[in-house]
């Protein structure tokens, strides 16, 4: 990655660190050993994550357009965990200058018909929406 910033090659990342609290109770991996989300918890926390996207940082300071193509978490993980693991991801990746795309935006890892347990949801247009999640993503808009 750094190693490109001179070719001027637009870089992509990825919010999904850490796993245990991205893919937490997700099928397709092997999230049977994950502990419980928390953040920050086990072995990760904001310093944690800033030193996880510095390489794309440092691409972006040199002028290379950079963008976080997906991220999110599954709606196993502790929504209130979301949210505050959320923020600490947007406010690194665009204090860099770098924008993030949910992974989707209806279902699991969305802000309409996640089918989380543990969320108050509105109605919007026959569709759940989290308010929340949404709130949450307009401040970095």
């Amino acid at each position: 990655m750094p190693e490109l910033a001179d070719l001027g090659i637009a870089e992509s990342t990825r919010a999904y660190q850490p796993m245990f609290i991205s893919h937490y109770g997700a099928s397709w991996v092997d999230s049977g050993n994950y502990p419980q989300p928390a953040w920050p918890g086990n072995g990760w926390d904001r310093k944690r994550l800033e030193e996880h996207y510095a390489k794309w940082a440092d691409v972006a300071r040199k002028g290379v357009g950079v963008h976080c193509g997906e991220g999110g978490a599954f709606n196993k993980t502790p929504h209130p965990v979301v949210l505050v693991w959320l923020r600490d991801v947007l406010e690194i990746l665009t204090g860099h200058g770098i924008g993030l795309a949910l992974w989707n935006f209806r279902g699991s890892f969305g802000i309409l018909d996640s089918d989380r347990t543990d969320v108050q949801y509105e109605d919007f247009h026959g569709h759940k929406l989290d308010r929340k999640l949404l709130s949450l993503l307009q401040e970095f808009a």
